[in-house]
């Protein structure tokens, strides 16, 4: 007794055959990308903004910082940056732990975190009393008698830019563009005529 194999007709189509997308599913699949890249970029940017914005105000703080250590304290204070690092940390004039009796030396603040620039945030100025800092890696010391200069930064990110000064008499930095700062300028009453009059 024979049987009878029945076998598949081949497929007239081969096409049908293979499995892929069609065009309205290509379709359907890069609108929903293209709406989620138009969601999620904006929220991207605004992230970067929010970030680069908290490392002006921890430049600030450290200012800050620079100002009251060195109004309160009766050791030199300085602000030390690296480009190349990305870092500007406080370091004091204090006693060396491996030789409390010798002489003070510059060390690291143990009371401030050094701010961490981001890939692409830089201090792109720094004046000093008008005096322009132009190396890559750089200290702004107070003087040993306690008086300190007057600071100007440039902060400058892909987002966010910020200058910075902090003046001689106040312990506090001020943002230029800031529209509620106002730095007061020196007037010489004597060069005005108004030396001698009454307050």
């Amino acid at each position: 007794m024979t049987t009878a194999r029945h076998q598949r007709p081949a497929s007239r189509n081969p096409r049908r055959n293979r499995r892929g997308f069609s065009l309205i599913e290509l379709i359907v699949a890069c609108t929903i990308l293209v709406l989620v890249g138009t969601l999620a970029l904006p929220r991207f940017f605004v992230v970067e903004s929010q970030r680069e914005e908290k490392i002006i105000v921890a430049v600030e703080d450290l200012l800050r910082m620079f100002a009251f250590r060195n109004s309160a304290g009766l050791q030199q204070v300085s602000l030390h940056y690296v480009r190349s690092q990305g870092t500007l940390a406080l370091w004091i004039m204090d006693l060396n732990p491996q030789d409390p009796e010798g002489p003070r030396v510059w060390q690291q603040d143990r009371l401030s975190n050094p701010v961490e620039f981001p890939e692409g945030f830089v201090i792109e100025q720094a004046l000093v009393d008008t005096n322009a800092l132009t190396d890559d890696e750089w200290t702004i010391a107070t003087n040993p008698d306690g008086s300190r200069p007057r600071i100007e930064l440039a902060l400058r990110g892909r987002k966010k830019s910020a200058e910075i000064v902090l003046e001689t008499y106040t312990n506090a930095p001020l943002r230029s563009d800031d529209p509620r700062a106002r730095v007061l300028a020196p007037i010489d009453l004597h060069a005005e005529g108004s030396g001698y009059d009454p307050w």
